[in-house]
Formats: C-alpha cells, structure tokens, sequence
C-alpha cells in the first residue's frame, strides 16, 4: 500500500507517497488539471494499491471527483482539526503533503463528511441563490441611500410597505432627481431585475427536484420552515443516519451552548457557532417568530 498526501493549491499540487514502513517514496509537484492528477495517481497505482489524504480546502471537490475514479480508499481531511500541520513552526507545502501522508498511515486524520454528487449539486444551486439574495440586498440599501439623498422629490413612497414592488419600481422610474443620482438608479434597477431572473431561474430547478421528496414534505410540518428551508436542511444533512445522537445533529448546526470547566465549576455560554453555518442562518431564520417561512 502507497500513502498519498496531496496538499492543493490553485495552481498546483504538492505530493508525498510513503511506503508501509513510512520511508518517503516520492515528493512532487504536479498540476491541478484533470489530465495531471489523473495520470500521476493512476501511474502510482498501476504499481501498488494506493490509499490518498487531502484537506477539505478551497474546490476540494474537483480533486476528490478525480480522484475517486482511481481509488475508493480516499481521506478528506478536516482543516481546523488537522491542528498539526496549522501549528507546525515550521511549515511548508512539502511538510504539509508529508503530514498528511503520515497521519493517513497512522490512521490518525480527523475525517469529513464526503455528500453525495446530488447533493452536492443542490448545495451549490442553494448557495447560489443565497449569493444572489445577498448581493439584491446590497443593491437595494445603495438604492436606500439615493433615496435619502432625494427624499423630498418623492412622493407616495413612504406608504408603501415594499418600494420595490411593482409600484415602488414604477414611483423610481418615473420621479425626476439629481441627473448623477438617477443614472445610477435606473442602473441598480436594471441590476436588480435581472438578478430577480437569476434567482427564478434557481427556484425553477429547485422546484423540480422537491417534488417527489417526502422528506422534504415532512421538514415542511415544523412550524416556520417552508419549501427552500425544507430543502436546504436535506440538502446540506444529507444522510441523516451519519448522526449517532440528536445532540450530535444539534451540534452539527452549531446551535449548542459552549461550555467552559473547570475542576468542579462548569459554564455554559453562547452558542458555539461551529458547523454547518448554512443550516445554522437557516433554523435562526425559521425560529424568528416575525418571520415567514422560506
């Protein structure tokens, strides 16, 4: 058996192959293209089983997908727990290849969760469409400030409940302001509008893929969660069978309080914000009680 440890950059992969009895074999630096990864380990391969080790960095996904074409026995590593290589005095790619590798033999790397290909697909649909939301928002307080800049020319926005309804967008248009003022208005619209489209567009696909899904018909009875609440839990758990406790789950999402002993004395703080960020913006939204379900 070969140890691979693959330490992955941008633009190019450090490697450290060790033998059974933990001699290096090998160090390289190869390509991040799929013709690259493929032919090095594949070429590795062809000589003796191989088992390989990455961190759950930057576009992990790409190598993984490569590399579980040639190999099952493969490791990603998670990167706040791989503490030893974060505290290493001294640190480079090599010795963090090296690392990895050795830690995979010894059996020793603190291991993430690898979803399915669908479900990986629905998360990027999902955190594509809360990027685009974001990115409305940012729009829409810019407008905000035009606005205020402007306030005594309009006339009916201030009894609307939402001026970017139909007729708010209709009271925006057609109102006369500062000449620098309205150009980049009008552009905001135009920008908003057809992130609107992009965010359809995701929600179309969305809808496509829920409709056959009791689990999501079942997330759906708790109270404050709605179709895309719904469906971003199942998404982002995706096997649910993986959590041995609810506690686990619950710790999962990051909504646990921390907790701080000391010999006898124990305290409980806030809630440790570790874990799955999107499921834990995601129940805090749904628990609002103002809220709407999403």
């Amino acid at each position: 058996m070969k140890y691979i440890g693959l330490d992955w950059h941008k633009r190019k992969i450090f490697s450290t192959v060790l033998e059974d009895d933990g001699t290096i074999l090998a160090r390289n630096t190869i390509g991040t293209n799929k013709q690259d990864i493929y032919y090095y380990l594949n070429n590795i391969k062809s000589k003796d089983n191989i088992s390989i080790a990455m961190e759950a960095s930057y576009n992990w996904q790409y190598t993984y997908r490569i590399a579980e074409n040639i190999t099952d026995n493969i490791v990603l590593a998670h990167t706040s727990k791989t503490r030893i290589i974060g505290e290493a005095k001294i640190k480079t790619d090599k010795i963090d290849s090296h690392i990895l590798a050795y830690m995979l033999k010894a059996d020793m790397l603190p291991k993430v969760y690898v979803p399915t290909k669908l479900s990986m697909e629905n998360k990027v649909l999902l955190r594509s469409r809360i990027s685009l939301v974001k990115l409305r928002t940012q729009i829409r307080n810019r407008i905000h400030a035009i606005i205020d800049r402007n306030k005594d020319c309009y006339t009916g926005l201030d009894e609307l409940t939402d001026i970017f309804g139909k007729t708010g967008l209709s009271i925006l248009k057609n109102t006369i302001i500062a000449d620098i003022d309205y150009r980049i208005l009008t552009e905001y619209i135009v920008l908003i509008e057809e992130i609107n489209r992009k965010i359809t567009g995701i929600e179309k696909i969305i809808s496509e893929r829920i409709v056959t899904d009791p689990d999501i018909e079942l997330l759906r009875t708790i109270p404050g969660i709605g179709i895309l609440t719904a469906f971003l839990v199942k998404s982002e758990i995706d096997n649910i069978e993986r959590f041995s406790s609810k506690e686990k789950l619950c710790s999962y999402f990051g909504l646990i309080p921390s907790t701080h002993q000391s010999g006898s004395r124990s305290y409980n703080g806030r809630i440790t914000k570790q874990g799955n960020k999107f499921l834990r913006w995601a129940l805090t939204e749904a628990a609002c009680p103002f809220g709407k379900p999403a």
